[in-house]
């Protein structure tokens, strides 16, 4: 176990020295510059989320939107409650889903508020 142990160390040891090589420029002209902060901040886009209202908002931001984006659940086409219900089911029973009985009636109401039948014109 000692020899493992000192093979370790070596391993660790090499790795070290190349490291500190390959951060030594091989000539001043080539030397890196270092910005003062070693941390460099940005700034990414805010998109807010495009969520429409509807009954159950909360319910179905807080299970749905962990897995999914808004624009996917509303890309989505019409469906009927029973589809609906099936789906959200599906979720829960196929992909582990930790959505209470209650709270799924609660994404089904909302999803067929924004998704549900198209009324004939």
């Amino acid at each position: 176990m000692k020899r493992r142990e000192s093979m370790f160390v070596l391993l660790i040891a090499l790795a070290l020295v190349a490291s500190a090589a390959s951060q030594q420029p091989d000539t001043p002209s080539k030397a890196r510059k270092v910005s003062k902060s070693a941390v460099e901040e940005i700034t990414l886009p805010n998109y807010p989320l495009d969520v429409p209202p509807g009954p159950n908002l909360a319910a179905f931001q807080q299970h749905c939107l962990l897995c999914h984006s808004a624009r996917y659940v509303t890309m989505q086409p019409h469906f009927s409650q029973t589809v609906w219900e099936k789906e959200v089911k599906k979720m829960v029973d196929a992909y582990g889903a930790p959505i209470t009985p209650e709270e799924q009636k609660q994404i089904v109401e909302y999803l067929v508020a924004i998704k549900g039948p198209v009324e004939s014109k």
